[in-house]
C-alpha cells in the first residue's frame, strides 16, 4: 500500500497513480446498495489494498460523517483490534466502558466507511468485531482486504483479479488501447526511468512481461524497477529463463501465487548480499521505520552500521522498500508480502530471535529517553514519533510478553510509555500492556510499582473506581520492600487523587503536602509540578478554598515556566485555574484562561481536556444569556465525554451542578424542541470545528476591542514573542518566519499560539493592532539569530 502519512479519520493520500479497477469499482459501490460488508479476496500483491482505498475515496460523498483506513499488518494481538479502530476514527480510549461500546456509541446514527485492510491474520477477531459493529450501527459500511472471508451474514466478497492484460493482436497494432497492465507497467517504467516510453519497438516485449507477470501489480512493479539498467527486451528474456527453470523447461502455466513468488525471489537473488542481509533484518520492523532504526536494529559485524544506509538506498531502488516523506523526516516501510519473504529468509531461526531481541532493545531504549524528555519542551515532537512507531512498540511488547524470560523487559516498556499513554489518551491501550506486564512478571520491581498505580490514575479517570486500593496496596508494600522512594511519593499521591475523585476530601491536604515533599526530596520536577496542580483541583473542586487552588496553579505555571513548549500538564492547570477563577466570580479572567487552555489541549487532540474546557465556554454563554450557544457547545462537549468516560464530568457535584444550571437555563430560553436542534448541531461538530467554535464565537464584537498601547503588548508578550508578533503582522507564514528567525517550524507553531491566547485574539489578523506601534522595525527583526533564548532551547531538543 503506497500511501503517505495521516492524521486519524482521514483517507491515505496517493503517492503513486491509481490504475485500472474500473469494474471491480463498480461492483463494489453496487453491492454496497445491498449489502452493508464487501471482503475484497485475493493473493498478495494483487492489489486488494489500493483498490478498497480508492472505492473508499471515491464514495466520500456517500458518507457524510467520513471514511477511513485500519492497517492491521502490524497488530499481532487480537485484543487490540478494537483500539486500532479507533485510533484510526480518532475516537479516544479514555472511556470506562468497553472498547467495543466506545466504538458502537460513536459509529450509531453516523453513515461511515471503514476498511479493515489486510485481515486474514485476525479473521476471527475482525469479523466478530464486524458483526457487532454493523448490527450497533445502521449507517456503517466495511470494506475488508483478506487472503479469506471474514464468513459472516450479510457479507459479499469479491475476489480482485489481477490487471487485465493485452490481448494477443494488440502486439502489432500501435493504435490498440492499453489493457490496465500495460498501463501500469508504462506509469511504473517511467517513474522508475525517465527516458523509457513504449514505441513500436518494444511494444511485444512489455506486452509479453505483463502476460509472463499474470497482470499481478506488485509483481510489475518488482519488474519495472530493473529498465533502470536493462531494456524491456532483456528484461524478458532473463524473466523468461527463470519461469523455464521453474517448469522444467516445459511451457507449463505457473500459477499466479507462484508468479509472484518468483518475482520477488528473482528480486532477492538481484540483491547484493548486504541488502538480502539487510531485507531480512527490517523483516521485523511492524509497520514504518526511520534510518536511525533501521542502523541500530540491523547493524552488527556482518553487516556494519555504515553500511545499511547504501543497502536501505539499493533496496529503495529495488522497490523492495517504499520511502515516504513525512513532515517529521523520512521513513521507509516495506509491504506484507515483501515482508513476509523477509522473514523467511531470516535464517536460521537463532537469527530472527537476535533481530527480534534488537527491535525490542531499541524501543525500550527509546521509551526510556521518551520518559526522560516528554516533560519538557521536545513532548510534542517526541508524541508525534512514537505516534508514528505506535506499531513498533506494540510489536516489541508483544515479543516480549510471549517469550520466555522476556516479560519483565516489557513490563519497563509499558511503564517507560506512561506520558505516551497520557498524552494520546490511550489509557486502555496502556492498561493492556501493565495489565500483561503485571501478570507476566511478578518479581518486585520500581517497574511493577509504577504499573500499579498507573492502573489506579488509569481507572479513576475512566471512572472505573473498584480495585485500586487493592493496587495501592500492592504498590505501598512493594516500594517499602525494596527502598523505591519514588514509587511510595506516587503511590500516596495516586491514593489521595483516587479518594478526591471517591468525593473522601478529609486529610487529603496534608496527604498531597506529603507527596509534594517527597517529590522534592527526590528533586523530582514533574512530580513537584503534578501534586501542586492535583492539590488545586482539591481545593477548588471541592469547593473548599479557590483562592488556595489558584495560587498553587499559578506556582506550578512558575515553574514550569523554563519549559514554555510543554502542553500536556500546562493544559490541565489552566483548566484547573479556569474552573478556581470562575468559582470566585472572576469569569472574564476565567475564559481567557479556558482559551489559551483548549488551544493547547487541541494541540495534543485531547479530547477529555477539550471537553472540560468546552463547558466552562458553555457556562460564559449562558451567563451572556445564549441559549442556542450553550445547546451547541453542551452538544460538542457530551459527545467527547460520551467517547472519553463512563461518567461525564467525572461524577464531580460542582461540575455537573454548573453544566445542569446551564442546560436548565438554555432549554427555559429555546424550548426543549430548538435546544435539541442545536444541541445535535453541537454533537455533529468535529472535535476541530467545535474548538473553533468556542473561540471565535466567544470574541466581542471587533468595534467592542480596544486597540491595546504599546506598552502594554511589551508587558505581555516576551521579546521573542515579539518579534514573532512583528513578522505575523507584516503578513509572513509561520514557515517564513521560522525560516527568518532560524527556528523550527513547530516552534514558531507554538510561539503564534501563545501570542494569540496573551492578547485575546482569536485570528492572526487581529496581531495586526496591537503590534503596530510596537517600535521595532523589519530589519531589527531580520537580525535575530534565534540561539539563546527558550525558543532555541526549544528547537535544540526537537522542539
Amino acid at each position: 500500500m503506497d500511501v503517505a502519512v495521516r492524521t486519524p479519520g482521514e483517507l491515505p493520500a496517493e503517492t503513486t497513480s491509481f490504475v485500472g479497477r474500473a469494474p471491480e469499482l463498480a461492483r463494489i459501490k453496487d453491492v454496497f446498495t445491498r449489502s452493508r460488508l464487501v471482503t475484497l479476496t485475493g493473493p498478495g500483491g494483487v492489489g486488494k489494498s489500493r483498490t478498497a482505498m480508492r472505492s473508499a475515496r471515491d464514495q466520500l460523498g456517500d458518507f457524510p460523517d467520513g471514511a477511513c483506513v485500519v492497517p492491521l499488518s502490524g497488530l499481532s494481538d487480537p485484543e487490540l483490534l478494537p483500539h486500532a479502530v479507533c485510533g484510526a476514527l480518532g475516537v479516544p480510549e479514555q472511556g470506562g466502558r468497553g472498547v467495543h461500546e466506545v466504538l458502537a456509541t460513536h459509529l450509531a446514527g453516523r453513515r461511515t466507511l471503514i476498511v479493515l485492510d489486510t485481515c486474514e491474520h485476525l479473521v476471527d477477531a475482525c469479523a466478530t468485531l464486524a458483526d457487532a459493529l454493523l448490527s450497533a450501527a445502521p449507517g456503517l459500511r466495511l470494506i475488508a482486504t483478506s487472503r479469506q472471508p471474514l464468513d459472516i451474514p450479510g457479507e459479499q466478497v469479491l475476489p480482485v483479479p489481477p490487471l487485465a492484460l493485452p490481448e494477443p493482436e494488440a502486439d502489432s497494432r500501435p493504435g490498440a488501447e492499453l489493457s490496465d497492465a500495460v498501463r501500469l507497467f508504462v506509469d511504473r517504467a517511467e517513474s522508475a526511468a525517465p527516458e523509457f516510453a513504449l514505441t513500436d519497438g518494444n511494444r511485444a516485449a512489455v506486452h509479453a512481461l505483463c502476460r509472463r507477470l499474470d497482470g499481478i501489480p506488485l509483481a510489475i512493479e518488482l519488474a519495472v524497477a530493473r529498465l533502470r539498467v536493462i531494456s524491456p527486451e532483456q528484461l524478458l528474456r532473463r524473466l523468461d529463463h527463470r519461469f523455464r527453470l521453474l517448469t522444467g523447461g516445459r511451457r507449463v502455466t505457473v500459477p499466479r501465487h507462484q508468479t509472484l513468488r518468483t518475482t520477488i525471489d528473482w528480486s532477492h537473488e538481484l540483491c547484493n548480499d548486504r541488502e538480502r542481509l539487510l531485507w531480512a533484518r527490517l523483516a521485523v520492523f511492524a509497520g514504518g521505520f526511520d534510518l536511525e532504526a533501521a542502523e541500530v536494529v540491523c547493524a552488527d559485524a556482518e553487516l556494519p552500521t555504515d553500511e545499511v544506509f547504501d543497502a536501505l538506498v539499493g533496496l529503495v531502488d529495488k522497490s523492495i522498500v517504499r520511502h515516504l516523506e513525512t513532515g517529521d523526516g523520512s521513513r521507509y516501510r516495506m509491504l506484507d508480502t515483501i515482508r513476509e519473504f523477509g522473514l523467511e529468509h531470516l535464517v536460521p531461526a537463532e537469527e530472527e530471535v537476535r533481530a527480534r531481541r534488537r527491535h525490542r532493545d531499541y524501543y525500550l531504549e527509546v521509551a526510556g529517553q521518551f520518559d526522560a524528555e516528554w516533560f519538557g519542551d521536545g513532548q510534542l515532537p517526541w508524541v508525534r514519533r512514537l505516534v508514528a512507531d505506535h506499531e513498533n512498540l506494540q510489536a516489541a511488547m508483544e515479543y516480549s510478553f510471549s517469550t520466555p524470560d522476556e516479560p519483565y523487559a516489557g513490563l519497563q516498556l509499558a511503564v517507560r510509555l506512561w506520558g505516551y499513554w497520557v498524552c494520546t489518551a490511550l489509557f486502555i491501550q496502556g492498561r493492556h500492556w501493565m495489565r500483561r506486564g503485571l501478570t507476566g512478571s511478578k518479581k518486585p520491581s520500581p517497574e511493577r510499582v509504577k504499573a500499579l498505580w498507573s492502573t489506579s490514575g488509569f481507572m479513576d479517570v475512566q471512572g472505573e473506581r473498584q480495585d485500586n486500593r487493592t493496587l495501592l496496596d500492592e504498590a505501598k508494600e512493594i516500594a517499602e520492600t525494596i527502598g523505591d522512594r519514588s514509587g511510595l511519593a506516587w503511590t500516596l499521591a495516586f491514593r489521595t487523587f483516587n479518594r478526591v475523585f471517591l468525593g473522601d476530601y478529609e486529610g487529603c491536604e496534608e496527604q498531597y503536602a506529603e507527596a509534594r515533599r517527597m517529590m522534592a526530596e527526590l528533586g523530582d520536577e514533574f512530580g513537584m509540578v503534578s501534586t501542586t496542580y492535583y492539590a488545586a483541583g482539591l481545593y477548588v473542586l471541592s469547593g473548599q478554598d479557590s483562592d488556595q487552588g489558584i495560587r498553587l496553579c499559578d506556582e506550578a505555571l512558575e515553574r514550569m515556566a523554563v519549559i514554555p513548549e510543554e502542553r500536556w500538564a500546562r493544559g490541565v492547570i489552566l483548566w484547573v485555574k479556569s474552573m478556581g477563577l470562575w468559582i470566585r466570580g472572576d469569569h472574564a479572567d476565567s475564559i481567557e484562561c479556558a482559551r489559551e487552555g483548549i488551544r493547547i489541549k487541541l494541540a495534543l487532540h485531547d479530547r477529555v481536556g477539550i471537553a472540560q474546557l468546552l463547558d466552562a465556554f458553555a457556562w460564559r454563554a449562558a451567563e451572556e444569556g445564549k441559549a442556542s450557544r450553550v445547546a451547541v457547545l453542551h452538544g460538542a462537549a457530551d459527545r467527547l465525554w460520551a467517547l472519553s468516560v463512563l461518567t461525564p464530568r467525572f461524577a464531580i457535584p460542582l461540575l455537573s451542578g454548573l453544566h445542569e444550571e446551564a442546560a436548565r437555563a438554555s432549554r427555559v430560553a429555546l424550548g426543549e424542541r430548538e435546544f435539541q436542534r442545536f444541541y445535535r448541531e453541537g454533537e455533529a461538530l468535529s472535535t476541530q470545528a467545535a474548538v473553533e467554535r468556542a473561540l471565535t464565537e466567544d470574541l466581542p464584537s471587533a468595534t467592542a476591542v480596544p486597540t491595546p498601547r504599546a506598552p502594554e503588548v511589551a508587558e505581555t508578550l516576551t521579546p521573542r514573542e515579539r518579534e514573532v508578533a512583528s513578522l505575523v503582522a507584516v503578513g509572513l507564514t509561520n514557515r517564513e518566519i521560522a525560516e527568518r528567525l532560524v527556528i523550527s517550524k513547530r516552534t514558531a507553531d507554538a510561539h503564534v499560539e501563545h501570542i494569540l491566547a496573551k492578547l485575546g485574539v482569536a485570528t492572526r489578523t487581529q496581531i495586526a493592532a496591537p503590534c503596530a506601534s510596537d517600535g521595532k522595525d523589519d530589519g531589527e527583526v531580520g537580525d535575530a539569530s534565534g540561539g539563546g533564548d527558550a525558543a532555541g532551547a526549544g528547537d535544540a531538543a526537537g522542539g
